[in-house]
Formats: structure tokens, C-alpha cells, sequence
């Protein structure tokens, strides 16, 4: 590849990261590099208005539990309505374009913390906190899951997330249907298991089976999709490999397009 585009990426990825504080490795692959910048952009929740979904099981938690902020998570739910800056609420791991959410990239389930509260008036993610909200958000809705413990480590396998959204929204997730029932029929243990060792798998939950709910993850631990979106911009930057000579400037505003950056 022309060692002057791969420069360029490199320049333009930097300047990106520097500009929103995320922590970052240019890696000797430029192409790692792009993946490691499609993870990111996937883990971040576009600010735009969204329909506000909430579970009949989040309903009950929120009943059932009388040490819970409710006005905390009133207050997401009207940011995620408006169309507000949800990713305070993120962990802040969320914001390393390294760091791999094996929860996402499997089921498309992101994690919130829910207070308010900040550390300091200068920090940019909120105080973490013991509850956590799950959620799955789509273009133009946030389907609200359910609360569940943070040191509970079997949470992150928990089938009931997507049993959540079959029960309430099974429209949401209709498309990621198998058609057919998987094997080995994985319970959540196995589940935890195979999605640290960098397996690709589908589950089953109750009469129906699910693939690639979260794009799928690859053994690197990367975001399949990353794989993808990253391969998209190498197809455009050969397509367009004539104009780096005849406008270069051209050339990086049409590819900082490609990178989703306007």
C-alpha cells in the first residue's frame, strides 16, 4: 500500500483521538490500526433523539429494589429520548480504542453506570457504580434491559438480556434468527467461556436461536464489523489511490468521510 496513504491514515487517526481524548496505539498495521478505530467508533452511542423502550423485567427490578437511584435513571432515559450525550454513562474502558467489550461485539449490548455524579468537573465519565443498566441501542431506539450487579461475574454471559428482548421486543432482534436450533446448545457458563477464548457462536433462548446479535467477534477480540468497515475504506483508498497524487487535500477530506470524522 502506498506508504504515503498509510501515513495519512495515521495522521488523521491521531489528530481524531487527541481531539476526543481516547486512548489510543498506533500500531505498526495500519490496517490493525483502522480496526482498532472501527472498535471504538462502534462502542460510541451516536448522540441522536431516540424512542425510549423500557422491559416489563427493568420494570420489576426498579420495583423490587429500594436502595436504587430512580431519579438517576429517569434522567437517562430523557438524555437517550432528547438525543443528549449518553456516553459518560460508559465505563471508561469503553473510551480505548484497545480495550474489547466482549458483551457488545457479541449481543450488541452496551453497559451504563448510572449516577450523575463526576469526580471532578473536568472528568468526563461519570462516578462508576455498583448497578448496572443494559441497553441496546439502535439508530433510532434504546431498547432499556434490565439492572444487574457488577461484580456478578456471570452477568456478562446472561442469556436473559436477549430473552429480555425476544419476550418484549421480538421484532428488534427478528432478523439475527437462525432459522434453525444450534449445537451444542450452550448454557451461559459455556457461553462466558467460549466468548474469552475468542469463539464465534450462536445461542439458543427458548424456542429460538440467535447469530451475530452484535456483528460477531473475532479471535483477536475485535468487532467483526470493525473488520469490515475497515476493509471498505482500503476498497475506497484503491479506487482513489490517483487522487492522493493529483489533490492530496481532496484525498483526505473524501477519507476522513470514508472514516465517518464530518
Amino acid at each position: 500500500m502506498n506508504k504515503e496513504v498509510e501515513n495519512l491514515i495515521n495522521e488523521i487517526l491521531s489528530d481524531f483521538y487527541l481531539k476526543t481524548d481516547v486512548k489510543y496505539k498506533i500500531h505498526n498495521s495500519v490496517n490493525l490500526s483502522l480496526v482498532r478505530y472501527f472498535n471504538f467508533r462502534l462502542k460510541y452511542i451516536a448522540i441522536v433523539p431516540r424512542k425510549i423502550m423500557i422491559s416489563k423485567e427493568l420494570l420489576k427490578s426498579i420495583e423490587n429494589n429500594n436502595s436504587l437511584n430512580i431519579l438517576s435513571l429517569i434522567q437517562i432515559f430523557n438524555k437517550a429520548s432528547k438525543g443528549l450525550d449518553i456516553n459518560p454513562f460508559q465505563s471508561k474502558q469503553s473510551f480505548n480504542s484497545n480495550v474489547h467489550d466482549s458483551l457488545f461485539n457479541d449481543w450488541g449490548i452496551h453497559h451504563l453506570h448510572i449516577s450523575h455524579e463526576k469526580a471532578t468537573d473536568q472528568d468526563f465519565f461519570n462516578r462508576r457504580t455498583g448497578p448496572l443498566l443494559f441497553v441496546r441501542f439502535t439508530n433510532d431506539t434504546a431498547y432499556f434491559i434490565d439492572i444487574k450487579p457488577h461484580n456478578d461475574k456471570n452477568v456478562w454471559s446472561n442469556r436473559d438480556f436477549i430473552r429480555i428482548l425476544k419476550n418484549n421486543w421480538p421484532e428488534s432482534i427478528e432478523r439475527f434468527e437462525a432459522g434453525f436450533r444450534i449445537y451444542p446448545d450452550l448454557d451461559d457458563s459455556d457461553i462466558g467461556i467460549l466468548r474469552n477464548k475468542g469463539y464465534l457462536f450462536g445461542i439458543n433462548v427458548d424456542d429460538k436461536s440467535y447469530l451475530l446479535l452484535g456483528h460477531g467477534q473475532a479471535t483477536s477480540g475485535d468487532n467483526m464489523m470493525a473488520s469490515r468497515l475497515a476493509n471498505n475504506v482500503w476498497r475506497w483508498v484503491g479506487e482513489h489511490i490517483d487522487l492522493i497524487q493529483n489533490n492530496k487535500s481532496l484525498f483526505k477530506k473524501k477519507l476522513i468521510e470514508q472514516l465517518y470524522m464530518n
